[in-house]
Protein backbone atom coordinates (compact mmCIF):
# COMPACT_ATOMS: atom_id res chain seq x y z
CA UNK A 1 0.00 0.00 0.00
CA UNK A 2 1.30 3.19 -1.30
CA UNK A 3 2.32 6.26 2.09
CA UNK A 4 0.68 9.27 0.84
CA UNK A 5 1.53 13.14 1.59
CA UNK A 6 -1.04 15.86 2.21
CA UNK A 7 -0.76 19.36 2.53
CA UNK A 8 -3.21 21.74 4.30
CA UNK A 9 -2.71 25.32 2.58
CA UNK A 10 -3.72 28.64 4.33
CA UNK A 11 -7.05 30.14 2.84
CA UNK A 12 -9.32 32.07 4.39
CA UNK A 13 -13.45 31.29 4.31
CA UNK A 14 -14.43 27.77 3.71
CA UNK A 15 -13.46 25.51 0.34
CA UNK A 16 -11.14 22.99 -0.26
CA UNK A 17 -7.97 23.31 2.12
CA UNK A 18 -6.05 19.67 2.02
CA UNK A 19 -4.53 18.79 -0.90
CA UNK A 20 -2.45 15.67 -1.75
CA UNK A 21 1.06 16.08 -2.89
CA UNK A 22 2.58 12.56 -3.91
CA UNK A 23 2.00 8.73 -3.30
CA UNK A 24 5.33 6.56 -2.36
CA UNK A 25 6.01 3.09 -1.84
CA UNK A 26 9.10 4.70 -0.04
CA UNK A 27 8.74 6.05 3.52
CA UNK A 28 8.37 9.64 3.66
CA UNK A 29 8.86 10.07 7.54
CA UNK A 30 10.50 8.36 9.84
CA UNK A 31 9.16 6.71 12.67
CA UNK A 32 11.54 7.04 16.21
CA UNK A 33 11.75 3.98 18.05
CA UNK A 34 11.65 5.75 20.80
CA UNK A 35 8.17 6.29 21.83
CA UNK A 36 7.35 3.28 23.94
CA UNK A 37 7.35 5.74 27.29
CA UNK A 38 6.26 8.55 26.43
CA UNK A 39 5.93 11.47 29.00
CA UNK A 40 2.34 13.21 29.76
CA UNK A 41 2.34 16.52 28.71
CA UNK A 42 3.77 19.23 31.57
CA UNK A 43 4.99 22.87 30.33
CA UNK A 44 7.34 22.67 33.64
CA UNK A 45 9.00 19.67 32.26
CA UNK A 46 11.98 19.62 29.21
CA UNK A 47 12.37 16.30 27.48
CA UNK A 48 15.20 14.59 27.09
CA UNK A 49 16.58 14.05 23.38
CA UNK A 50 14.43 10.66 23.43
CA UNK A 51 11.69 11.82 25.10
CA UNK A 52 8.16 12.44 23.87
CA UNK A 53 5.02 13.74 24.95
CA UNK A 54 1.88 11.72 24.13
CA UNK A 55 -1.63 12.62 24.50
CA UNK A 56 -4.13 9.55 24.64
CA UNK A 57 -7.57 8.91 23.31
CA UNK A 58 -6.79 11.88 21.12
CA UNK A 59 -10.01 10.92 19.46
CA UNK A 60 -11.84 11.63 22.30
CA UNK A 61 -10.27 15.49 22.46
CA UNK A 62 -11.98 18.49 21.38
CA UNK A 63 -8.35 19.62 19.63
CA UNK A 64 -8.81 16.07 17.58
CA UNK A 65 -9.67 16.81 13.53
CA UNK A 66 -11.70 14.82 11.30
CA UNK A 67 -9.17 13.06 8.95
CA UNK A 68 -8.14 11.27 12.16
CA UNK A 69 -11.70 10.05 12.83
CA UNK A 70 -12.89 9.11 9.33
CA UNK A 71 -11.67 6.57 6.54
CA UNK A 72 -8.53 7.77 4.79
CA UNK A 73 -9.85 7.52 1.10
CA UNK A 74 -6.84 8.94 -0.96
CA UNK A 75 -9.16 9.97 -4.46
CA UNK A 76 -11.30 12.56 -1.79
CA UNK A 77 -7.94 14.85 -2.47
CA UNK A 78 -7.41 16.62 -5.41
CA UNK A 79 -3.84 17.13 -6.60
CA UNK A 80 -2.41 20.95 -5.14
CA UNK A 81 -0.96 23.21 -7.89
CA UNK A 82 2.61 25.06 -7.96
CA UNK A 83 0.61 28.22 -6.68
CA UNK A 84 -0.27 26.33 -3.43
CA UNK A 85 2.74 24.99 -2.78
CA UNK A 86 3.67 28.27 -1.51
CA UNK A 87 0.69 28.74 0.80
CA UNK A 88 1.44 25.50 2.72
CA UNK A 89 0.02 25.62 6.81
CA UNK A 90 1.04 22.02 7.43
CA UNK A 91 1.64 18.21 5.88
CA UNK A 92 -0.14 15.29 6.80
CA UNK A 93 1.98 11.89 5.82
CA UNK A 94 -0.24 8.81 6.05
CA UNK A 95 1.98 6.02 6.44
CA UNK A 96 1.07 1.97 6.86
CA UNK A 97 4.00 1.05 9.47
CA UNK A 98 4.12 -2.64 10.65
CA UNK A 99 0.35 -3.15 11.60
CA UNK A 100 -0.56 0.19 12.43
CA UNK A 101 -1.96 3.13 10.56
CA UNK A 102 0.00 6.58 11.36
CA UNK A 103 -0.55 10.25 10.17
CA UNK A 104 2.19 12.27 10.68
CA UNK A 105 2.13 16.39 11.06
CA UNK A 106 5.26 19.00 9.88
CA UNK A 107 4.43 22.55 10.75
CA UNK A 108 5.91 24.56 7.18
CA UNK A 109 7.17 28.30 8.33
CA UNK A 110 8.86 30.47 6.05
CA UNK A 111 11.99 28.76 6.45
CA UNK A 112 11.13 25.39 5.16
CA UNK A 113 9.93 27.02 1.51
CA UNK A 114 13.36 28.14 -0.13
CA UNK A 115 14.56 28.82 -3.56
CA UNK A 116 17.20 27.77 -4.19
CA UNK A 117 20.01 27.99 -6.95
CA UNK A 118 21.01 23.89 -8.14
CA UNK A 119 22.35 21.88 -9.99
CA UNK A 120 22.37 18.02 -10.75
CA UNK A 121 25.49 15.71 -10.17
CA UNK A 122 25.62 14.21 -13.51
CA UNK A 123 27.46 13.52 -16.98
CA UNK A 124 25.71 17.39 -17.88
CA UNK A 125 25.21 19.60 -15.11
CA UNK A 126 23.16 22.63 -15.90
CA UNK A 127 22.17 25.39 -13.29
CA UNK A 128 18.48 25.29 -12.52
CA UNK A 129 16.52 27.42 -9.74
CA UNK A 130 13.54 25.92 -7.87
CA UNK A 131 11.36 26.43 -4.74
CA UNK A 132 11.45 23.51 -2.68
CA UNK A 133 9.37 22.34 0.38
CA UNK A 134 12.31 21.39 3.19
CA UNK A 135 10.31 17.79 4.43
CA UNK A 136 12.05 16.88 8.08
CA UNK A 137 13.21 13.04 8.76
CA UNK A 138 10.69 13.02 11.91
CA UNK A 139 7.54 14.79 11.96
CA UNK A 140 6.47 17.35 15.05
CA UNK A 141 3.10 15.11 15.83
CA UNK A 142 3.00 11.20 15.34
CA UNK A 143 -0.79 9.62 15.85
CA UNK A 144 -1.19 6.17 16.21
CA UNK A 145 -4.32 5.00 14.73
CA UNK A 146 -4.39 1.96 16.42
CA UNK A 147 -3.37 3.56 19.99
CA UNK A 148 -5.47 6.44 19.42
CA UNK A 149 -2.19 8.42 21.15
CA UNK A 150 -0.58 11.50 19.83
CA UNK A 151 2.96 11.97 20.35
CA UNK A 152 4.52 15.51 19.78
CA UNK A 153 7.93 17.45 20.84
CA UNK A 154 6.79 20.65 21.33
CA UNK A 155 2.94 22.05 21.48
CA UNK A 156 3.66 25.54 19.83
CA UNK A 157 4.12 23.16 16.70
CA UNK A 158 1.04 21.58 16.71
CA UNK A 159 -1.14 25.00 17.65
CA UNK A 160 -2.32 25.94 13.95
CA UNK A 161 -2.89 21.97 13.26
CA UNK A 162 -4.82 21.51 16.83
CA UNK A 163 -7.16 24.04 17.54
CA UNK A 164 -7.69 24.49 21.15
CA UNK A 165 -4.47 22.61 21.70
CA UNK A 166 -2.67 25.54 23.29
CA UNK A 167 -4.82 24.62 26.50
CA UNK A 168 -2.97 22.25 28.01
CA UNK A 169 0.19 25.41 28.51
CA UNK A 170 -2.03 27.81 30.53
CA UNK A 171 -0.99 31.68 30.28
CA UNK A 172 -2.01 33.58 33.29
CA UNK A 173 -4.82 36.06 32.60
CA UNK A 174 -4.46 39.79 32.38
CA UNK A 175 -6.56 40.05 36.25
CA UNK A 176 -4.92 36.62 37.23
CA UNK A 177 -1.21 38.46 36.63
CA UNK A 178 -2.37 41.61 38.20
CA UNK A 179 -3.69 39.63 41.40
CA UNK A 180 -0.62 37.62 41.74
CA UNK A 181 1.68 41.32 41.49
CA UNK A 182 -0.81 42.34 43.80
CA UNK A 183 -0.01 39.68 46.50
CA UNK A 184 1.08 41.17 49.98
CA UNK A 185 4.76 39.35 49.88
CA UNK A 186 5.29 41.22 46.24
CA UNK A 187 6.94 45.28 45.83
CA UNK A 188 7.09 46.43 41.99
CA UNK A 189 9.53 48.87 41.65
CA UNK A 190 10.85 51.23 38.88
CA UNK A 191 7.19 51.38 37.37
CA UNK A 192 7.15 47.80 37.04
CA UNK A 193 3.52 46.25 35.86
CA UNK A 194 1.30 43.50 34.92
CA UNK A 195 2.25 44.96 31.20
CA UNK A 196 5.77 44.25 31.41
CA UNK A 197 5.17 40.87 32.18
CA UNK A 198 5.67 38.62 28.90
CA UNK A 199 4.34 35.04 28.03
CA UNK A 200 6.78 33.28 29.46
CA UNK A 201 6.49 34.59 32.72
CA UNK A 202 2.80 34.35 32.56
CA UNK A 203 2.74 30.80 32.25
CA UNK A 204 5.00 30.71 34.88
CA UNK A 205 2.26 32.92 37.14
CA UNK A 206 -0.43 30.30 35.85
CA UNK A 207 1.47 27.62 38.19
CA UNK A 208 2.68 29.30 40.45
CA UNK A 209 -0.76 30.67 41.64
CA UNK A 210 -2.04 27.04 41.71
CA UNK A 211 1.25 25.95 43.53
CA UNK A 212 1.30 28.86 46.00
CA UNK A 213 -2.60 28.74 46.92
CA UNK A 214 -2.26 25.05 47.91
CA UNK A 215 0.65 26.29 50.75
CA UNK A 216 0.00 26.64 54.21
CA UNK A 217 0.58 30.03 56.03
CA UNK A 218 3.88 28.16 58.26
CA UNK A 219 4.62 26.54 54.16
CA UNK A 220 4.66 30.51 52.62
CA UNK A 221 7.01 31.13 55.36
CA UNK A 222 9.02 28.00 54.41
CA UNK A 223 8.84 29.21 50.97
CA UNK A 224 9.69 32.70 51.66
CA UNK A 225 13.12 31.64 53.51
CA UNK A 226 13.85 28.68 50.80
CA UNK A 227 13.50 32.03 48.04
CA UNK A 228 15.65 34.24 50.31
CA UNK A 229 18.48 31.67 50.30
CA UNK A 230 18.89 31.26 47.02
CA UNK A 231 17.78 34.45 45.25
CA UNK A 232 20.17 37.02 47.20
CA UNK A 233 19.49 39.02 44.22
CA UNK A 234 15.82 39.32 45.00
CA UNK A 235 15.65 42.51 47.55
CA UNK A 236 13.90 41.51 50.37
CA UNK A 237 12.54 43.90 53.40
CA UNK A 238 12.09 42.66 56.59
CA UNK A 239 9.87 44.82 57.57
CA UNK A 240 7.41 45.20 54.97
CA UNK A 241 8.16 41.12 54.46
CA UNK A 242 8.14 41.97 50.73
CA UNK A 243 10.54 41.02 47.88
CA UNK A 244 11.60 43.83 45.00
CA UNK A 245 10.67 42.87 41.78
CA UNK A 246 11.45 45.62 39.30
CA UNK A 247 12.24 43.60 35.86
CA UNK A 248 11.24 40.12 34.12
CA UNK A 249 14.59 38.20 35.53
CA UNK A 250 13.62 39.06 39.09
CA UNK A 251 10.01 37.88 38.78
CA UNK A 252 11.21 34.90 36.75
CA UNK A 253 13.26 33.90 40.03
CA UNK A 254 10.90 34.71 42.43
CA UNK A 255 8.13 31.90 40.53
CA UNK A 256 11.33 29.66 39.79
CA UNK A 257 11.61 29.99 43.88
CA UNK A 258 7.71 29.27 44.46
CA UNK A 259 7.68 26.19 42.21
CA UNK A 260 10.79 25.08 44.36
CA UNK A 261 13.41 24.55 41.35
CA UNK A 262 16.60 25.72 43.50
CA UNK A 263 18.83 22.74 44.95
CA UNK A 264 21.98 22.24 46.11
CA UNK A 265 24.23 19.24 45.53
CA UNK A 266 25.03 16.59 47.95
CA UNK A 267 28.91 16.37 46.61
CA UNK A 268 30.13 19.94 46.38
CA UNK A 269 27.72 22.11 48.02
CA UNK A 270 26.68 23.88 44.22
CA UNK A 271 23.75 25.72 44.09
CA UNK A 272 21.47 25.13 40.84
CA UNK A 273 18.58 25.76 39.58
CA UNK A 274 16.57 22.79 37.55
CA UNK A 275 15.76 23.50 33.76
CA UNK A 276 12.35 21.27 33.97
CA UNK A 277 11.24 19.69 36.68
CA UNK A 278 9.33 16.11 36.89
CA UNK A 279 7.84 14.32 39.89
CA UNK A 280 9.81 10.76 40.71
CA UNK A 281 8.27 7.74 42.74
Amino acid sequence: MPNYLLAEIKKRGNGEKTFKVFDSNNEIYSLPTDLDHPKAYDSNYKLEDDEWFHIPNFSTTNYCIDILTKPFISTEYNQISGTQLEKINYLIAHQQISNDTYFLFQKINTAQIVKKHWFEISDAPALETKTIVIVNDIADAIYSKNNDILYFKRLTSLTSIFNGISELYRVATQAETENFLNEDFINLEDDFSTENVGTANRKRIAMAVDTFKSFTIPEKKVIFDYIKDYCSDIPFDNTTKKFSVKDEEGLKHLLWGIEQRYYTTKVGGEKRVANSVSKVG
